[in-house]
């Protein structure tokens, strides 16, 4: 090899040494720079990590607790020197910032919606307040008024016995036909009126009167058929199951009642029936007239109102109140007979049907006793008018003072018997004075003795 080659070689291996070297300096700087910048991340992480919990441990529990407080809160994040005006720093005073802004907000929300609650609160205490009140008073003004209404016709009944009594006396010391005639019809319209009264008494929570011995359903209708004004209209037939004593004058009442109705609203030279209906489970007292019907949505009522689903007391009846059928299901519901209406029956009119059930009747075989300790039943009129040529109704006494009917046949015309409407009949007579007697002893009792009634009578 001559020595220009080697010369090359050397000059080549001394530039690859240089080149080495300097190589490797790079690197060391390279190293050098790396490990510094990691140094510096690394610091710049545990500054990161430490303003991170003291933001999370100091300043947002302090900010909390300051706007609690109702407080300002100190909002500034403590942040490392080598951290200060960093995105990081601004990112952590944003977060604080929010924090007090977010808690400001939901205290004051908290707070309105506490004073709403409390607000509403304090609305509902004074109305459930006003609510209990009104309901006391309603309470306290429905019983005053009730015993108002009771009290007031207990009085009336009273008064129609006096008078009544007055008339008893009347017909004991007056035999002529005339005078006879009309303290009979004023006796009529007194039991009327203490019958109107007696329903008011029901209404208003109180009872129809004693009780009276057992009596036939006939004569229960009888009875009713007295208490009416054109009782005359009323043919009735037969029946002799026999009604038990605490049941008589519901019946009769109610009865009397649906008479009433049956015979205003039909006309007047219309007759009302009444039929009897055997059944396995007790009798249906049929009353039909040939009356104006009532609408559907008076039949919708009258049902409500009789099957109680719908109770009515005095104070649901309005300034012209009408306590017919509110007396009625009254006495049923305390009782346990039940009465429907319905319509058009098979005269065009209106039929009324009382159901008296089994428990409600006696052994027709058993003898009709009268209890001692109670009174005979109220006095109800007998009727001295006959207008059917056909066969009159002769009306007699029952023992508790009820009418009751046979049938009699017609004298023929030859013989001069007349039926001219208003003459009295002296056949009867005794048997008026006779029923007089009986029912103003009982209307006496009742009138002295109705309240304990109320408190100590059955069902």
């Amino acid at each position: 090899m001559n020595s220009g080659i080697a010369v090359l070689l050397l000059v080549i291996g001394g530039l690859s040494l240089l080149l080495a070297i300097a190589v490797a300096m790079v690197a060391m700087r390279n190293e050098r720079i790396q490990r510094q910048r990691a140094e510096a991340a690394l610091r710049t992480q545990l500054a990161c990590e430490n303003a991170l919990l003291t933001l999370a441990q100091t300043t947002l529990p302090a900010i909390t607790t300051a706007v609690r407080r109702h407080e300002a809160p100190a909002i500034a994040v403590d942040v490392p020197a080598e951290l200060a005006d960093s995105p990081f720093a601004q990112a952590l005073q944003w977060i604080a910032t929010g924090h007090a802004e977010d808690m400001r907000v939901a205290i004051d929300d908290t707070r309105a919606m506490v004073e709403r609650y409390a607000e509403q609160r304090r609305i509902n205490d004074i109305t459930a307040a006003q609510e209990r009140t009104r309901d006391e008073l309603a309470t306290s003004s429905r019983t005053a008024t009730s015993a108002a209404v009771r009290s007031f016709g207990t009085s009336v009944v009273s008064l129609g016995t006096d008078l009544g009594q007055v008339v008893s006396t009347a017909l004991r010391e007056h035999r002529d036909d005339a005078i006879y005639e009309t303290l009979t019809r004023i006796d009529h319209t007194v039991q009327q009126m203490i019958r109107q009264a007696q329903s008011y008494v029901i209404v208003s929570g109180g009872l129809p009167g004693r009780r009276w011995p057992q009596q036939s359903l006939t004569d229960v209708v009888g009875g009713a058929t007295g208490r009416v004004r054109e009782f005359l209209r009323v043919r009735s037939g037969q029946s002799d199951r026999i009604v038990i004593s605490r049941a008589v004058e519901p019946l009769v009442h109610t009865m009397a009642t649906l008479l009433d109705n049956a015979l205003r609203y039909s006309p007047p030279s219309s007759f009302v029936e009444v039929g009897f209906q055997e059944g396995h489970h007790g009798v249906t007292v049929i009353i039909d007239d040939a009356g104006m019907r009532m609408s559907p949505e008076q039949l919708e009522d009258a049902r409500q109102v009789l099957t109680g689903e719908r109770p009515v007391d005095i104070h649901d009846l309005g300034p012209a109140p009408k306590v017919g059928f509110p007396g009625i299901a009254a006495l049923a519901r305390r009782y346990g007979f039940s009465v429907h209406v319905d319509g058009p029956n098979i005269f065009g009119g209106m039929r009324a049907m009382v159901y008296v059930p089994s428990v409600l009747l006696a052994d027709a075989t058993a003898p009709r006793v009268a209890e001692p300790e109670l009174a005979a039943p109220a006095h109800i009129p007998v009727p001295v008018v006959e207008i059917e040529t056909r066969g009159a109704d002769v009306h007699e006494i029952t023992d508790g003072g009820l009418p009751k009917r046979r049938r009699r046949p017609v004298a023929p015309e030859s013989a001069g018997v007349t039926t001219e409407p208003g003459q009295a009949r002296p056949d009867l007579a005794a048997a008026w004075r006779s029923g007089s007697r009986s029912g103003r002893a009982a209307a006496a009792e009742l009138s002295t003795e109705g309240t304990a009634d109320e408190h100590t009578g059955s069902r």
